[in-house]
């Protein structure tokens, strides 16, 4: 491929991520992360455009653009991070210190201050010098730049990683936003710093084959698809950049252990207690009487009223209903049954599908029917977890129940 039809793809892509941009920045709903990711995606942008135009007579022709694609990855590595954290809040607002994160760019910035005041004849003279330039180029920033962006990332992942654990805890549905695109998002950023990291070094060493990496710009050919992945999902999905329903990190959050197989009797007779209390709730002022209120008022009203069948419950609207304070509630689910807020609805649900599965009321019914009469709002999401909790499908769970009840009725004759 021709160095020319590199800069048109790449340029190409460019023009697109800045026309996202604009789009995502006017964004009503959603501000702050919208904008976030615009100012985001207008850095990459441009910092595509110099690379696609990566060459000595380029820079000679405009000098002053000379060292300016060193600062720019500095500057938008903390912006995917702060894009993640205020996606995957409630009400998200920019903070005093989230000024902090950009620090190390502004080092960097006056480090180079005396390069970018330097006349046009000065800096054409030491871009003159081909074998310093060269050698410049793959030094300490580029190499702090890199380091940088990785920081970032994986700090991004574990923000989303435990939004993905905050969400289990609040909400019993969770199709709607679970933010799968945000993993992918970040996943897809991860595979292209991977590339850029092995391009920089096999530039730097001088590595055989690696170095058409670099050459022909191939890792910034996954940033060009990042944005026309991007453009994509805000076209076919505008929903996930519009308004993208979370929740606060609740205080009360742990890690719980898997819900239990279920059978065909009430859902909290088998529900175990949890014999090691969370560190979370050490300060906790709930009182071990009213823990045992709390619980029986709770089973109580989940059995008589089945709230669980309303998909989109949340554990703040069963402790508006109940009185209970959603922290204490969370602190029963959690450290009384031993789940989260997601597992201990889902069992009710599994259970009343289990009863309705085997049913002769309800046999003209399909299983998509009979997970949305039970509360589920998807198949898949059924499917996962009845299968979880009982180790069966819907479909095996329903032959087994049938070829038992045939046996019985065969001994009985």
């Amino acid at each position: 491929m021709s160095t020319q039809a590199i800069q048109i793809i790449i340029v190409g892509g460019a023009v697109q991520g800045l026309v996202l941009a604009f789009l995502l920045a006017t964004r009503k709903a959603n501000q702050l992360a919208n904008r976030l990711l615009a100012a985001l995606i207008i850095l990459i942008s441009f910092q595509a455009i110099l690379v696609a135009f990566d060459t000595r007579e380029f820079f000679l022709t405009f000098p002053h653009l000379s060292k300016v694609s060193w600062l720019l990855p500095i500057i938008f590595a903390p912006l995917v991070y702060l894009f993640t954290e205020k996606l995957t809040q409630e009400q998200p607002r920019l903070r005093s210190l989230d000024a902090l994160h950009f620090v190390p760019a502004l080092l960097v910035f006056f480090s180079l201050l005396p390069y970018y005041l330097k006349s046009r004849e000065e800096k054409v003279a030491y871009l003159n010098d081909f074998e310093l330039a060269s050698r410049d180029d793959f030094g300490f920033i580029g190499q702090l730049a890199l380091l940088m962006v990785s920081f970032y990332l994986l700090l991004s992942l574990v923000a989303y990683r435990r939004y993905r654990k905050t969400i289990a805890n609040s909400f019993s549905e969770l199709e709607k936003i679970r933010l799968q695109w945000l993993q992918q998002f970040i996943y897809i950023m991860l595979g292209i710093l991977v590339m850029a990291v092995i391009s920089f070094y096999a530039k730097k060493w001088e590595i055989p084959v690696l170095t058409q990496i670099y050459r022909y710009h191939l890792h910034y050919f996954g940033v060009i698809g990042l944005i026309y992945w991007i453009g994509y999902k805000a076209l076919a999905q505008p929903q996930i950049f519009t308004a993208i329903p979370t929740t606060p990190v609740p205080m009360d959050y742990q890690e719980t252990v898997p819900a239990p197989v279920l059978q065909e009797v009430a859902p909290h007779a088998e529900a175990p207690m949890a014999t090691t209390p969370s560190p979370k709730y050490q300060k906790s002022t709930l009182k071990e009487e009213d823990s045992q209120t709390y619980l029986d008022q709770l089973l109580t009203y989940m059995d008589q009223e089945k709230p669980y069948l309303e998909p989109t419950l949340t554990i703040q609207e069963l402790s508006d209903k109940l009185g209970i304070s959603r922290h204490h509630l969370s602190q029963i689910i959690n450290n009384r049954l031993g789940k989260n807020f997601y597992d201990f609805v889902n069992q009710y649900r599994v259970a009343e599908a289990q009863l309705m599965l085997v049913n002769p009321k309800y046999r003209h019914l399909t299983n998509l029917a009979v997970a949305e009469e039970a509360g589920f709002n998807s198949k898949a999401t059924f499917n996962a977890v009845f299968k979880k909790q009982t180790g069966k499908t819907p479909s095996e769970y329903i032959k087994t129940h049938t070829e038992a009840r045939l046996n019985s009725a065969d001994q009985l004759t």
